[in-house]
């Protein structure tokens, strides 16, 4: 009787198979975000209320409205919020890129691995070696700042993949995050008081439901591990 073919599992990637000192501690990074990301999410109901840090930590366009509305009834400076999300939303963008330099197309794998359409686009465009694709990765940088389905650091990895350089695409994303944000400032300080007074709404109820949602996570998780 002929044993069954056992399934043949897919090769790591080399930066996973055969890491260096370098590529483990891009990976113990990359292992860092992901945890800085679960535990913000308990932490937006409080961010909410506290804007400043809100920025200064997250740094994207929900926290520029959120700075706008306070610099217009007197709680803070609008142009502080503005140039602290710079910190916020550019944190983690030298470490993309970084990867992407380093770690090249198997990165963009893995991160693509459940978004097969934008992982084949992404493909096709590097394959082609096509000058029009350093063209479309800094044109739509600025997209990834906004509301939308750009995914902002995987750009950042394909510009570190095809040797745009690093001074070059932190200006690009600086003066992208400028932009977005100095519009969603302008938004919040516009409609400062309408904005406090659907922030205090959320606010009410944001953590409970974040809350609710943790629990729930960890629950199927541990229902699924005990499988």
């Amino acid at each position: 009787m002929t044993e069954p073919t056992k399934q043949q599992e897919p090769d790591l990637p080399k930066f996973l198979s055969n890491p260096d000192k370098v590529d483990i501690v891009l990976f113990v990074m990359l292992i860092a975000m992901g945890i800085y990301s679960l535990c913000m999410i308990p932490l937006r109901a409080w961010l909410l209320t506290q804007p400043l840090p809100y920025t200064f930590i997250v740094g994207g366009y929900t926290s520029a409205v959120v700075g706008g509305a306070n610099a217009s009834v007197g709680n803070g400076v609008w142009w502080v919020y503005w140039l602290c999300t710079l910190v916020g939303a550019l944190k983690f963008m030298p470490v993309y890129w970084l990867m992407g330099k380093r770690w090249g197309m198997e990165f963009i794998d893995m991160s693509l691995q459940y978004m097969p359409r934008a992982h084949k686009i992404f493909k096709k465009a590097v394959d082609s070696e096509s000058t029009k694709l350093y063209a479309w990765v800094v044109g739509l940088i600025p997209f990834g700042y906004l509301p939308g389905p750009v995914p902002g650091t995987i750009l950042n990895a394909v510009a570190g993949l095809i040797k745009i350089r690093f001074w070059v695409v932190m200006a690009i994303n600086a003066l992208s995050v400028l932009a977005v944000n100095g519009l969603f400032v302008w938004l919040g300080y516009t409609f400062g008081e309408q904005v406090l007074d659907i922030v205090n709404v959320i606010n009410r109820y944001l953590l409970w439901i974040t809350l609710g949602l943790l629990a729930l996570m960890f629950f199927r998780a541990r229902k699924q591990f005990a499988k």
